[in-house]
């Protein structure tokens, strides 16, 4: 069986992020700009202050937002600055890969997180948390162990500031 092709997301145009906890319980609802889409890379955007909906309520970032969604891997990046200035944090997220359809962006968030300093300091959040949702949600093995993979594999690029952790300062377009 022939997989299908992937929707390819134009650049400009607004996409909806929706993230589920496992049971597919809502999670959080992000809008963001779309910069670019080769099909297994999605690059978009998301200005400061813009409203967040999450299982906690609305919020709004104080952060400008690069953010990489790659088809093929279990997590994304953030990389989060102050409007007109260098980036402040990277955070990335341990998810199912995400699935475009139409204008929507979905994926189940696992837990964990890791996040990255300027300093190149890394660390790894949440990890209570994964464990009490394997339990609660019953995750299979399966999505443990990638779990844990992307973990580790993007704790790597971290230390290393390999890409996307060598960008520079999160240039949104307008």
């Amino acid at each position: 069986m022939q997989a299908l092709p992937h929707t390819i997301a134009q650049p400009g145009t607004r996409i909806l992020l929706r993230a589920t906890k496992y049971d597919g319980a809502a999670h959080w609802i992000q809008p963001f700009r779309v910069i670019s889409d080769d099909g297994t890379l999605l690059v978009a955007s998301y200005r400061a202050r813009s409203p967040i909906y999450t299982s906690r309520g609305e919020f709004r970032s104080p952060y400008d937002s690069r953010v990489y969604f790659w088809r093929d891997r279990w997590y994304n990046v953030f990389q989060l600055s102050r409007p007109g200035c260098s980036t402040a944090l990277w955070y990335c997220n341990i998810t199912t890969p995400p699935r475009l359809e139409g204008c929507e962006l979905s994926y189940v968030d696992l837990d964990l997180d890791v996040i990255r300093r300027p300093n190149g300091g890394v660390e790894l959040l949440d990890a209570d948390e994964f464990a009490l949702h394997q339990r609660k949600y019953g995750y299979p093995c399966d999505v443990i162990e990638a779990a844990e993979d992307a973990a580790g594999e993007v704790a790597d690029l971290a230390r290393r500031g390999a890409f996307p952790f060598s960008e520079g300062c999160a240039i949104l377009p307008g």
